[in-house]
């Protein structure tokens, strides 16, 4: 095969000195950056203005204190094989010895540190760590939270992936469904969007526990974590792979704060190692090895993007996936709310259920549809109570028989194993619209506590008529009794309604959830949740009380 004028066989005469060339001239700019405390001048672009002479003592700029430490501090994961994974506590995998080439190609020793999707982007911006490999997909949003190295060193599509009998036909499929996702994973918003209620975990491979326990039935991540998994004979039997969007480049990241120059030469690293075939041979190594590899070498070892200029040619460095969300129009004003905060109190707070529209439309699905699941809940609770104080008082001996045969099962299975038993018959008669998941919540939370409260106006009617036999007393005056264990198990519906969000029902916290499996964020957004339903809960039993007071003005003094 021809590529520039030469025989790739070999990559030719030609292509090889150039190759060695510019390795020697890499390494001199680190040497003398080393033996000068002056990084390497940047070359993609050329930076503006004079460069000055930076000292170890420099540590503004992440180059200088690399190789005046000696040091590479990595942040990568584990869990994730072949990419990274622990063997005898021994870090090995792709993405691992990738990192030891370019700590190699700096003259420096690497420090590995353990990260998760959820803060390696934090602690990178802390200056924790020098730069992020870790299964890290390029993306415009996450452009502004670092600095991505082109070329990029991998390329993946996220899968949806579920046991064989299961059928999803794309992402509009997924509305109603319950899919495992990881914190972090920046296509969980696309999930979202298309109705999917998502379940976070900080692990990739604990969603292949949960699929194999019969967790999830259903799980979304990178096609390149399943690739070891699918190659199991008893997995691949068990489980296929459902549909794949969303292709991401993946690149090693380094700070925006001094971590530019860094960057830079990172670059030069790169396509050394693309143009030698390096890369590629350390992917077949792993088992990894893909045509985004064969079509990159091939691309870079042209003789358009063979140069070290074209580091900064658009025809040679991929552009990163844009998956920025529309912002709303107060975004800029929650961004200052945010800085005031953290000036003030110094808890950096993100609120970022209003910062798109995405996760802005989720905070107001999921509001609506807890107002209105509470409001069901309790009206439910107190219809059922009636219902099953009368039922359980009834002279009609086979309706008391049939009440408390209802009532047994219901008092002694927890509440959220209802949820899902629930589920489990709505699923099977294939209604999983939100309107039918909510009814479905409303019955079993109206169930379960209505169940107890009526216990209660039962044993209220039987020491009434203790109390004033022969006459019977009226059903009301059981109630009225009864008012204070009534008001409890309102209030208590209340408190369980968050549970309706195992049967796919999106209330708060389900939207909340989905929004912090893409932003990353879930201290400031549960804590938004809690006071939430605090306050909901406060309401409720306010109602109950003016309801009770009422109840007494009605009745007078009699008790």
């Amino acid at each position: 095969m021809r590529v520039g004028g030469m025989d790739k066989g070999g990559m030719g005469v030609g292509a090889a000195l150039m190759r060695v060339l510019r390795a020697a001239g890499l390494a001199l700019l680190c040497s003398l950056a080393a033996a000068q405390g002056t990084p390497p001048p940047s070359s993609i672009p050329p930076p503006a203005g004079p460069q000055k002479a930076r000292s170890c003592d420099d540590t503004g700029d992440v180059l200088s204190r690399v190789l005046c430490t000696k040091t590479l501090r990595v942040g990568v994961r584990t869990g994730y094989p072949p990419f990274a994974y622990e063997d005898n506590n021994i870090l090995q995998g792709f993405e691992i010895d990738l990192a030891r080439h370019l700590a190699a190609s700096l003259g420096v020793a690497p420090d590995f540190v353990v990260v998760t999707p959820a803060n390696r982007l934090a602690l990178l911006g802390e200056g924790r760590i020098d730069l992020v490999i870790a299964t890290m997909g390029h993306t415009l949003q996450r452009d502004q939270e670092a600095i991505f190295v082109r070329p990029h060193y991998y390329q993946s599509q996220t899968i949806v992936l579920g046991r064989k009998e299961l059928e999803i036909g794309g992402l509009v499929k997924l509305r109603g469904n319950t899919v495992c996702v990881t914190v972090g994973n920046s296509t969980n918003a696309e999930l979202s969007v298309n109705g999917a209620r998502l379940k976070l975990f900080d692990r990739a491979a604990s969603l292949v526990d949960e699929l194999r326990l019969g967790g999830c039935s259903l799980v979304a991540q990178d096609d390149s974590f399943f690739a070891s998994y699918l190659q199991q004979p008893a997995f691949a039997a068990a489980y296929d792979t459902k549909f794949g969007f969303a292709p991401l480049p993946w690149g090693v990241a380094v700070s925006r704060e001094g971590g530019a120059r860094l960057a830079d030469v990172l670059a030069l690293s790169m396509q050394q190692l693309h143009i030698s075939g390096a890369l590629q041979a350390l992917a077949q190594k792993y088992g990894v090895d893909s045509p985004f590899l064969a079509q990159q070498r091939q691309l870079w070892s042209s003789s358009r993007c063979s140069q070290i200029t074209s580091l900064g040619d658009p025809g040679c460095v991929m552009k990163p996936l844009d998956n920025q969300l529309e912002p709303t129009p107060f975004a800029h004003k929650v961004d200052r709310l945010e800085n005031t905060i953290q000036q003030a109190t110094g808890m950096k707070v993100t609120l970022a259920m209003f910062k798109t529209w995405v996760a802005f439309d989720l905070l107001f699905e999921g509001v609506w549809f807890s107002l209105l699941l509470v409001a069901g809940a309790v009206l439910a609770t107190w219809a059922l109570a009636l219902a099953f104080g009368a039922g359980l008082t009834s002279h009609t001996r086979w309706v008391r028989w049939a009440v408390r045969g209802l009532l047994w099962p219901l008092q002694s299975t927890p509440l959220i194993l209802l949820m899902i038993l629930a589920s489990v018959l709505v699923g099977a008669f294939g209604a999983t619209s939100p309107i039918v998941s909510l009814c479905a919540a409303v019955l079993v939370l109206g169930l379960f506590n209505g169940s107890n409260a009526g216990q209660a106006v039962a044993e209220a009617m039987v020491t009434l008529r203790e109390e004033r036999a022969p006459a019977q007393p009226a059903l009301s005056a059981a109630v009225y009794r009864a008012r204070a264990q009534i008001v409890a198990f309102v209030v208590n519906a209340t408190r369980g309604s968050p549970a309706a969000s195992v049967m796919g029902v999106p209330e708060l916290l389900s939207a909340l959830t989905d929004v912090a499996s893409f932003s990353s964020e879930r201290i400031t957004t549960y804590t938004l949740l809690l006071v939430f339903y605090m306050v909901l809960v406060a309401v409720v039993h306010k109602l109950a009380d003016v309801w009770q007071a009422r109840l007494a003005l009605s009745r007078g003094s009699y008790a």
